[in-house]
């Protein structure tokens, strides 16, 4: 599957993905994720998974929080973290 990082916070090492039928919250644990950049992989199941950047060919660990967000759970993450 593939998706778009929408939102990467390198310190806290939290990406927000959005993909088909909605968005990925999760944890990077090795690598490092482009803003705006492509992934593919397995995120729409909680648990550790590992993605491929598209356009460097890089993997990252990534570990999946919440899989099914809405784009109204994703902004209001969003506001949460930013504030």
């Amino acid at each position: 599957m593939l998706g778009k990082v929408i939102w990467f916070h390198d310190e806290l090492r939290m990406a927000l993905i959005e993909r088909s039928g909605g968005f990925t919250v999760g944890s990077v644990y090795a690598g490092f994720l482009t803003l705006g950049g492509m992934v593919e992989g397995g995120f729409r199941q909680a648990g550790p998974t590992t993605l491929k950047d598209v356009v460097t060919d890089e993997e990252v660990s990534f570990f999946v929080e919440a899989d099914a967000m809405t784009e109204d759970e994703a902004n209001d993450l969003l506001g949460i973290v930013r504030s």
